[in-house]
């Protein structure tokens, strides 16, 4: 496998199966939870709202630019 890496302008060539195990390693070390439901459009919804809520951050005319 041959990609870019995360810091640096550099590129990264690896086994795929090493590139697999470490993915794995990274899923199974850091408690990261399985959801049923998409997320999605609940956090947008309340994204809006935040941003629509931030009148002195955002001036009306701006918020949709």
């Amino acid at each position: 496998m041959i990609t870019k890496s995360d810091k640096g302008n550099s590129i990264i060539v690896l086994y795929i199966e090493d590139y697999n195990n470490k993915i794995n390693n990274f899923i199974s070390n850091n408690n990261f939870t399985h959801l049923t439901l998409d997320i999605t459009k609940k956090l947008q919804r309340d994204n809006r709202i935040t941003v629509n809520g931030c009148r002195d951050i955002t001036p009306k005319d701006d918020k949709w630019r």
